[in-house]
Order: C-alpha cells, then sequence, then structure tokens
C-alpha cells in the first residue's frame, strides 16, 4: 500500500482552510483528483486546488477532524501534526505587511506596492501640510523624510 502524502494545515479560520502538500507540488493531476474527491467530504462546500503552491482551500461549516478523517480514509493525504512554536511578534508583523503589500499589488494589477502607496499617502500629507502654511510643525517634512527614506529603501530590498 502507497504511502500517503504529508499534509500541513497552513491557515485555518471559522469556514475557512489551507492545507500545503509540499511533496505533491506541480503535480496537476493530484491537484484535479483532490479537488474532486473533497467537494464528496460532508459540510465541504467549495474545494480550490493549486498545484503551483501546492495548497488545497477549502470553504466548510465542517469539523476540521472530520476532513482530516475524510482525507486519510479516501487515501488522498494525511495531516501531520506539527508542534508549532510562537512566531515573534516581528516575524508575524512582517507577514501582516507581506500579505497587504501582495493585496494591493493584485488590486493595482502590480502597478503600485506598499512602499510606493505609503509614499504617495506621506508625501499627499506633507504637500497638505505646506498648503495650510504649516511650514514651521515637524509634520510636513518628518512626512516627506519619511516618504523618501521609504523610496530609496524599498529599491534596496524587495518585499
Amino acid at each position: 500500500m502507497a504511502k500517503l502524502p504529508e499534509a500541513r494545515i497552513s491557515h485555518s479560520i471559522s469556514g475557512r482552510l489551507r492545507i500545503k502538500i509540499p511533496s505533491k507540488k506541480g503535480d496537476n493531476g493530484y491537484f484535479e483528483s483532490l479537488e474532486q474527491n473533497l467537494s464528496g467530504c460532508d459540510g465541504v462546500q467549495r474545494v480550490e486546488a493549486n498545484a503551483v503552491t501546492a495548497s488545497v482551500l477549502l470553504l466548510h461549516d465542517a469539523d476540521i477532524k472530520g476532513i482530516s478523517r475524510f482525507a486519510q480514509e479516501n487515501r488522498l493525504f494525511r495531516v501531520e501534526i506539527l508542534t508549532r512554536k510562537p512566531t515573534p511578534l516581528a516575524n508575524r508583523m512582517r507577514s501582516r505587511f507581506e500579505d497587504f503589500d501582495r493585496r494591493i499589488k493584485n488590486l493595482t494589477d502590480s502597478q503600485l506596492d506598499l512602499p510606493g502607496a505609503v509614499f504617495f499617502s506621506l508625501l499627499s500629507l506633507s504637500i497638505y501640510q505646506i498648503a495650510r502654511g504649516n511650514f514651521y510643525a515637524p509634520a510636513w517634512y518628518t512626512s516627506l523624510w519619511y516618504a523618501l527614506n521609504i523610496v530609496f529603501k524599498s529599491s534596496d530590498t524587495e518585499m
């Protein structure tokens, strides 16, 4: 009997579950079959499988243990239980900003990214402060300074 592929839950919130199956990355046939089979699981409303990212997204109102059991009983994959140590705050924050950056890029067809959006926001704030005659308060030139730093730093490292 063939060994089941190892899967891990990469994201889970109420009604939404993302599972990664790294060993099957790029296997279109496997993920097409997986999408069809998981659609038959009780409580699963929608399944989106992606061979490129080796992940499957389930929209459901089922118990996650029940979904895992269904997958194992139907020889689809075995969910690996990981003991997760807490992610440091800086890593979690960076992850949120990277997600926000991806959303901005998707929304603007990659015409704008997070550093660009922050730059234009701070530049606009600077112009607004100057237009109001607020030359002496640090707000306008501080905003301009930060905006320029963001542009120069974003060109050094990709988000």
